[in-house]
């Protein structure tokens, strides 16, 4: 039953008023819909009932109220580094138009050893789901460092056996002990620069909403950060696990660069022990809870780990990937695993090309593709609806077995 449909209908039974986003004196949830606790229980029965084998499109999570993409802004936050250099980060702020309320935040960070300076091509997918639902989306362009800035950054972290400085022409000529490395600027490293970067990227970017959501800035009124998810894809995915308290071997050493302000964080394509300086005591928490002045923010925070058997890349492998769900401590953690290999390392970027010529050489249904996104898409505005806007609705779709349902059974959803 689509979600406008079933509103209506329990709205008829229960005298809601307006389901078209009035609110009724002292039933707002601040979630953006006027509703009681027995509508809600109302809502989630019909879910549970509506969705059925022969309508798996009543299993999909919808949230009540959806928004056009509004006002874009584009802002370079700057801040000094390790190194003593001013690093300047570009972002895109995405809000949806009609927002009359502060709206929670979900900050984006890329995939990719090489980093990007233009923020406006970043979660272009994955930004329009959030928006729609009611979000402000930040996207972030985690700035590539040019030679010389790689080497300080070598020097500033006394590490100079990872930095290279073989000569490549691309990255098949870079590889030292077993250890493969990535070709910038003409000459080979051996450790992804950005693995520091992101996380202290992510702290500046936060900082820098801080001040632009106070008294007579830009963004007052318009933004809580209270209710921060930060997400991101595959590299962007490890920088998730640091922020949420996963600590990483950078430069021989594990380094602890977790953040407090996040209130959840989404991991799509994440890595998994022995990749990219991660390792099972990184992933259990253990680490960090040696390393922690707050050992309770190491790995406890709400979690959503989206990857499948589909999603290898040349140096990581699908079953690593979801070791850093299978790890991590039990608590608010979850994890849709596709079990078809068309689902391809990008689809969880939100994109649907590596699907498709995945189907046209290796055969299969390319609509297949679109409804991975329909599935990815269902259990991750639900995850923020739980996390951010407390909804019930979508606590309660967490719970269920609809993902699975939703997939036909081709994907797994799993809780610790």
């Amino acid at each position: 039953m689509p979600d406008r449909l079933l509103l209506l209908t329990f709205c008829v039974a229960l005298g809601c008023g307006d389901v078209d986003g009035s609110r009724d004196a002292g039933l707002d949830d601040g979630g953006g819909v006027a509703r009681d606790a027995a509508m809600d229980a109302a809502m989630d029965a019909a879910m549970r009932e509506g969705c059925r084998a022969d309508d798996l499109e009543a299993c999909a999570f919808v949230p009540t109220e959806r928004f056009d993409v509004g006002a874009m802004m584009t802002r370079q936050v700057s801040y000094e580094d390790v190194t003593g250099e001013t690093r300047v980060v570009q972002v895109e702020i995405r809000r949806p138009r009609g927002a009359t309320e502060p709206t929670p935040v979900v900050l984006w960070s890329h995939g990719g050893a090489s980093g990007k300076r233009d923020a406006t091509t970043v979660g272009t997918g994955w930004g329009e789901v959030f928006v729609r639902a009611g979000y402000t989306f930040v996207a972030i362009a985690h700035t590539p460092r040019d030679r010389a800035a790689f080497d300080a950054l070598c020097v500033a972290l006394d590490w100079t056996d990872g930095c290279g400085g073989d000569a490549c022409v691309d990255a098949s000529e870079c590889s030292a002990g077993g250890e493969s490395g990535i070709c910038v600027d003409g000459g080979c490293r051996y450790w992804k620069h950005l693995s520091w970067d992101r996380p202290h990227d992510v702290r500046a970017v936060l900082d820098h909403l801080e001040v632009a959501a106070s008294a007579g800035m830009p963004l007052e009124g318009s933004i809580d950060l209270s209710r921060v998810i930060y997400a991101g894809h595959s590299a962007g995915a490890g920088a998730t696990m640091m922020v949420a308290g996963a600590t990483r071997q950078i430069a021989g050493e594990d380094m602890l660069l977790l953040d407090p302000r996040p209130v959840a964080f989404l991991s799509a394509s994440p890595q998994g022990p022995g990749d990219d300086g991660f390792t099972e005591a990184s992933l259990t928490g253990e680490a960090c809870r040696a390393l922690a002045t707050d050992p309770g923010l190491c790995l406890t925070r709400p979690h959503l780990t989206l990857t499948g058997v589909g999603d290898d890349t040349s140096d990581h492998v699908a079953e690593n990937r979801r070791l850093s769900f299978d790890l991590a401590p039990s608590g608010d953690r979850h994890l849709l695993w596709i079990e078809e290999e068309a689902a391809r390392h990008t689809t969880f970027e939100y994109g649907t090309e590596a699907c498709e010529r995945h189907v046209r050489d290796e055969g299969g249904d390319a609509a297949r593709c679109e409804a991975y996104l329909v599935w990815l898409r269902s259990v991750a505005v639900a995850f923020a609806q739980a996390v951010a806007r407390d909804d019930e609705v979508a606590r309660a779709y967490l719970s269920s077995d609809d993902p699975e349902r939703l997939a036909g059974g081709a994907a797994s959803w799993e809780h610790r």
